[in-house]
């Protein structure tokens, strides 16, 4: 009789266990049966994977409005796979992730906001409520997006910087310390939030419509107690011949452009993504990748010369990048085998209030695809078509 699964050699399964790439993959595997799990555990101890697992690209997360939590691995092929969300998280709309497994969701549409690790479950609220310093108040505010400065259990601290709708269209918070946001002076024209850990500067950094960068730093020298309070710095910024407006009134309808910002190889990158991504009425989308060029370090309370150099050859040059705002991180192919370089977006060029204020309706999926460099290609491997959802848009995941 031929030997059942739970009884292949030891040896043989540590081999195929130390051939998948994706982290999904691994723990499936261990799941199998004790046989299989201690195959697991003894190749990962001989290859030391459980100290240093292999590099993981994001999983795209879908909340679809019937049915489990589930996500598309790139590194897997083209199944869908199930995920175990806290419950409360079920419904949530996602607004922003980090490295680590966390994410940030709205757990009742524009309140209830919440930091979540999605393997250990812990939760780490955020105040649903946001101070003007200027007046001494504080108001509602709907979060779009979530970017943070480290994982919000770092020894070292953590602060939270977020694009909302509201008085101001930027706030700040310290992730399980403050009782609400600290509003900035709203940033004309904001499209996108990062932190860099930049030469010239290491803050949050903020890229408006006209391509003006500011960087935001926290105070420092205050009690722990004290409110939060941030700092703004700005570049002088050399404008670049021909650069495109966020919206031109000659555009056709429909069509404009987006700018998000991404850490790559210590530089900071803008991605500009022209939509829509096909041809209509003679304008064609496609993308444009520039670094962040910064003649010195920038002083404090003063300014630096800087401007936006286009990278060469479309500037992927191996990279693969995975666009969403406040969260967008880049890769280099070559430590995922044969897989290719590109530029992986979402629909998230817009925001709908009233899709967040749950009055209804679906959120937008259908322009999601990738950049290859040369063309656009609509979709992605394993993304349903038909994927509708109630609760959020389709969103990066970074295991």
């Amino acid at each position: 009789m031929a030997p059942s699964w739970s009884e292949l050699p030891s040896e043989l399964l540590g081999v195929v266990y130390l051939h998948l790439r994706c982290l999904a993959d691994r723990v499936y595997f261990a799941a199998i049966c004790r046989s299989w799990r201690s195959a697991a555990a003894a190749a990962a101890r001989a290859r030391a994977i459980s100290a240093s697992p292999p590099p993981q690209l994001p999983w795209l997360l879908l909340l679809p409005s019937s049915g489990a939590p589930c996500f598309v691995s790139l590194l897997a092929g083209s199944s869908l796979r199930r995920l175990s969300l806290p419950y409360s998280a079920h419904g949530a709309r996602l607004c922003g992730a980090h490295p680590g497994g966390w994410v940030a969701a709205a757990a009742n549409g524009w309140r209830a906001y919440a930091l979540v690790h999605v393997f250990s479950r812990a939760w780490v609220p955020l105040p649903d409520r946001m101070r003007l310093p200027r007046h001494g108040i504080t108001t509602c505010l709907i979060l779009r997006a979530v970017a943070l400065s480290a994982s919000p259990t770092s020894r070292g601290g953590c602060v939270a910087a977020a694009l909302v709708s509201g008085v101001s269209n930027l706030a700040f918070v310290r992730p399980g310390m403050d009782r609400h946001w600290v509003a900035s002076d709203a940033v004309n024209g904001l499209q996108d939030i990062l932190y860099h850990h930049g030469e010239a500067a290491q803050g949050f950094h903020a890229v408006t419509n006209d391509e003006a960068v500011t960087v935001f730093v926290q105070e420092g020298g205050l009690p722990i107690a004290h409110d939060l309070r941030m700092v703004s710095r700005r570049y002088r910024m050399q404008r670049r011949p021909n650069a495109p407006a966020a919206w031109n009134p000659s555009s056709p309808a429909g069509a404009g452009v987006s700018r998000y910002l991404v850490e790559s190889r210590g530089k900071l990158l803008m991605v500009v993504r022209h939509f829509p991504t096909v041809v209509q009425h003679g304008v064609r989308g496609g993308f444009e990748v520039l670094e962040l060029a910064v003649e010195a370090a920038l002083p404090s309370g003063g300014h630096s010369a800087a401007s936006w150099v286009e990278l060469e050859d479309g500037g992927l040059d191996g990279r693969v990048i995975f666009l969403a705002r406040g969260c967008s991180r880049a890769f280099e192919a070559s430590q995922f085998g044969e897989f290719k370089e590109g530029i992986y977006f979402l629909d998230d060029t817009s925001f709908d209030v009233s899709l967040a204020l749950s009055c209804g309706g679906n959120f937008p999926c259908g322009d999601i695809g990738c950049y290859t460099g040369r063309e656009i290609v609509s979709g992605i491997k394993g993304f349903p078509s038909e994927f509708q959802s109630t609760f959020s848009s389709p969103t990066w995941f970074y295991p």
